[in-house]
């Protein structure tokens, strides 16, 4: 028998990656006894599978905390995820129990686990496994969702490409995520994910529809959709970004499907870049009726001198005109951006024209980080650093803010009428936590909902209801 459990840590990106290993070991169901465990430390776990982060030190430091851990528990450990790009050899050695080190996208070494056909850890992991017969895999990862806490799955759950499997493990909750491309061309000088994840590869449009076919055939009412860099999906292709024409390709086919179905289906985009997102662009997104008005833009920064230092190629003008675009032709939309505070050569002033940018905009959402160096950036070796204890009062000021608008934000919300998905049941049914329809999953703060208080009869885990704020 082969029982393992999972640990991602990171990005939904990895998340991503991580439902693929676990479809990869379960689609062997067939061939021998699987059992899947919700919680890692149980005693009939004996693999772990631990999807790492390698984006900055503390997540690498997690990632190690991690496999020390389970290590310590006896677990045998199964190490995949962006941590092996910068991993600490002389940690891994240390290790008693590393079983397998599965490199980027190469799921299918899983298969030297579960029938030893090599003996010790192969880190250039290249062997595939055979494909498996389609009708044992609808069975495996079908039992595989009704075993998760939901009347609502789908009952496919599976292919992506080629024999690799993916397991919705979201589907009770009615949405996941889809990922178009793989790594990134830019050069922020911040960021380590070109030499993690290499430059972007995009899928193609044909593979990617196949995805959202099979997504909503398994139930999936909200497809959250993700990569390094989303505004230039397939630039790889032909130096042209096409990611509007597959939303519209993604549009007429969930328009079909809701049709058919009459299913309320939707879909999101995360990780818009603004320096190539156009007018013409947003006046595009505006004419998709199933695209959901949440527009993740991580802007960094607003000051024009500390953009010029991370590499990053637009201006606050054309952020200005970005933003009011996106407000005239989305009166209801959410925009969620990140910024970090403390960057080499950032001064005060820098720091309120950042002030000055929130207060003016008041975004829905905003994700904070204090700079710290990170040896293979580029930034760790610019000058003019800030010291630890003036980015964190920096940072606090930054917090103070954003706290006093979304106070405002909610309380311009009470009394509003909303729609979205049960998350949680609590008080024995007498509060719900909702994630409001607009709201992205694991993200954005969830409201907390009175029974009386929701307009439907249906209140069970992932029901899709009208409530009043």
């Amino acid at each position: 028998m082969f029982s393992f459990s999972a640990v991602n840590l990171g990005c939904s990106k990895n998340l991503v990656d991580l439902e693929f290993a676990v479809g990869e070991i379960l689609k062997y169901s067939w061939q021998t006894q699987i059992e899947y465990y919700d919680t890692p430390e149980d005693p009939s776990v004996e693999y772990v599978i631990v999807n790492t982060c390698g984006f900055l030190s503390s997540a690498r430091a997690e990632s190690e905390e991690t496999l020390r851990h389970f290590d310590t528990l006896g677990k045998k450990l199964i190490l995949m995820g962006c941590y092996i790009s910068v991993k600490d050899d002389a940690f891994l050695a240390s290790l008693q129990n590393l079983t397998m080190i599965v490199p980027f996208m190469s799921y299918s070494i899983i298969e030297e686990i579960l029938f030893g056909k090599k003996s010790k850890l192969n880190v250039s992991a290249l062997v595939r496994a055979k494909k498996a017969r389609k009708e044992a895999t609808e069975r495996t990862l079908w039992e595989y969702l009704h075993a998760l806490p939901s009347d609502h799955r789908g009952e496919k759950a599976f292919i992506w490409r080629g024999d690799e499997v993916r397991a919705y493990m979201h589907v009770p909750f009615w949405y996941e995520y889809l990922k178009i491309a793989e790594g990134c061309d830019n050069a922020c000088t911040f960021c380590i994910i070109p030499q993690i994840r290499g430059r972007q590869t995009s899928r193609t449009i044909e593979s990617i529809l196949h995805e959202v076919d099979t997504m909503l055939e398994s139930g999936i009412r909200e497809i959250e959709i993700l990569s390094q860099d989303t505004t230039r999906y397939g630039m790889d292709f032909d130096g042209e970004a096409h990611l509007i024409e597959l939303l519209e390709e993604i549009d007429t086919r969930m328009h079909a499907y809701e049709k058919k179905e009459k299913k309320h289906v939707r879909f999101r985009v995360f990780y818009l870049y603004p320096d190539i997102l156009t007018e013409t662009h947003l006046e595009r997104l505006a004419s998709l009726t199933h695209f959901l008005p949440y527009f993740d833009i991580p802007f960094q920064h607003a000051s024009p001198s500390v953009l010029k230092r991370m590499w990053r190629h637009y201006d606050r003008e054309s952020i200005d005109r970005l933003l009011e675009k996106i407000r005239t032709l989305f009166p209801g939309a959410f925009i969620r951006t990140s910024f970090i505070i403390g960057f080499p050569g950032e001064t005060d002033e820098d720091l309120e024209t950042l002030l000055s940018f929130i207060e003016e905009n008041r975004f829905e959402s905003v994700g904070l980080f204090q700079y710290h160096d990170e040896p293979l950036a580029p930034s760790s070796r610019l000058t003019d650093k800030i010291d630890d204890v003036i980015a964190r009062s920096r940072l606090d000021r930054v917090v103070t803010l954003l706290e006093r608008i979304y106070h405002d934000h909610s309380e311009d919300a009470k009394g509003k009428i909303f729609s979205g998905y049960i998350m949680e049941i609590e008080k024995k049914g007498k509060e719900f936590i909702i994630r409001r329809e607009i709201q992205a999953p694991e993200i954005d703060e969830y409201d907390r909902v009175k029974k009386g208080d929701i307009r439907s009869w249906e209140l069970q885990i992932g029901s899709f209801v009208e409530y009043k704020k």
